[in-house]
């Protein structure tokens, strides 16, 4: 059965345009010249998931998401935001709403469309993960709470049993001045945390694998987050209440030193690492870099967008392109698209 989308545009010419391409791609389509008209057929109709514009009259896209999160019905239809407004606080305030991504004119029809399909893809691994048992969360639950957790490793080990949320790559996590009560625990994949400056240049501060906990101290302490984070790769994330982390500190005080020296350990490292490449020559930094994110995989290969190995770097993605270019060239590494693999380990050591 065709999947159905929530088209709710102002603009007449966008509006049909778009229609047409997603009915071309087999997507049933309704559509709505406005904010209320769009939440009347939402409500009569169901729907998959809804394309909304944000400046709309009479109720704008804003408006529309705060009222479908605040229904049953319609809070967890997957939400776009697709709008000529581009600035970093529209962004935000989008996230904080509850809206999965935010699409700015003018777009690329296979951007639109790629959305829509990753949107999908989570809604329905979210949708099979849920019909779990209420019994096995209970379970989980209790493990944590009335059982003695010997150490760090041990309430890891309890939390990955727990269901986990579906994130492709690319997938932002949370956002820096957003309030959170959460704590995300990565099951397995890859992300980066990172600031923006004014001008927009990303500082990645953080890089994290499987079974760690996501981002820094007060991340995980405070209730506003004061970095981004964003996925590498598809991946799998346990979100955990941090009032529940609280309650097994609490009830676990032999925890509560680890578990703060385990998030200054992983600050500290994340700062050497980023110390010991600012001061090293280009080559050094891209081959101290690639061996960093290497360092526990057996098969020494990564996939690493080159702006992400760019932005971790800490050059321009000419300069990293060329690099790569010379360390293939030089036969230390191979690389395919966004994958590298070490194929001289030494050598590339050496470099740094």
């Amino acid at each position: 059965m065709n999947k159905k989308i929530l088209f709710i545009e102002d603009d007449v010419i966008v509006r049909e345009n778009t229609s047409e391409i997603l009915s071309l791609a087999n997507y049933t389509v309704f559509t709505a010249q406005d904010g209320k008209e769009g939440i009347e057929i939402a409500l009569k109709q169901p729907i998959d998931l809804i394309i909304c514009d944000i400046m709309m009259p009479k109720l704008d896209g804003f408006g529309v998401l705060q009222l479908a999160m605040k229904n049953d019905k319609l809070k967890n239809i997957p939400f776009i935001f697709l709008s000529a407004k581009t600035n970093h606080d529209d962004l935000r305030k989008g996230m904080e709403l509850g809206a999965d991504d935010f699409i700015t004119k003018p777009f690329d029809e296979s951007e639109l469309l790629k959305s829509i399909e990753v949107r999908l893809k989570k809604k329905e691994f979210s949708d099979a993960e849920s019909r779990f048992s209420a019994d096995d969360k209970k379970i989980n639950k209790k493990s944590v709470t009335e059982n003695y957790i010997n150490n760090i490793q041990d309430l890891i080990e309890v939390f990955s049993t727990r269901d986990s949320h579906f994130y492709p790559k690319g997938e932002n996590l949370f956002c820096e001045g957003n309030r959170s009560n959460i704590v995300y625990l990565l099951r397995n994949g890859s992300v980066k945390t990172f600031k923006t400056s004014e001008e927009g240049k990303e500082f990645i501060t953080g890089l994290y694998g499987n079974k760690q906990f996501i981002g820094n101290s007060p991340n995980i302490f405070d209730v506003t987050l004061n970095e981004n984070a964003q996925t590498l790769s598809d991946s799998k994330v346990i979100k955990i209440e941090k009032s529940e982390i609280k309650k097994i500190l609490e009830e676990n005080p032999h925890l509560t030193f680890d578990f703060i020296n385990m998030l200054a350990t992983n600050i500290s490292e994340n700062k050497e690492k980023m110390l010991q490449m600012a001061y090293s020559s280009v080559r050094g930094r891209v081959a101290k870099t690639i061996l960093n994110l290497t360092e526990n995989k057996a098969n020494k290969t990564v996939e690493f967008s080159r702006s992400d190995l760019a932005n971790l770097t800490g050059v321009a993605k000419e300069t990293l392109i060329r690099t790569l270019s010379d360390f293939k060239d030089e036969g230390y590494i191979d690389l395919d698209k966004n994958s590298i693999t070490i194929i001289e380990l030494k050598k590339i050591q050496k470099i740094t």
